[in-house]
């Protein structure tokens, strides 16, 4: 699953197994992106283009090592 918090100095993105809540990855913004149907054109920092509509499957269901 994905962790978001909010702190003083900007926000963490994390990747944590949905067991445990162990961290496995940190993640950025551009990792989370879902372009929804619009005519917008959103593009990740090196300006290609972000077309996918749904999170991937290992986002969405997230297991560490030990579970």
């Amino acid at each position: 699953m994905i962790q978001v918090k909010f702190t003083s100095s900007g926000q963490e993105i994390t990747k944590i197994c949905n067991i445990c809540r162990c961290h496995i990855e940190d993640l950025t913004v551009e990792d989370i992106m879902v372009k929804k149907p619009s005519d917008a054109i959103i593009k990740d920092k090196d300006g290609n283009e972000i077309t996918r509509t749904e999170l991937p499957n290992d986002l969405k269901v997230c297991q560490c090592e030990n579970c």
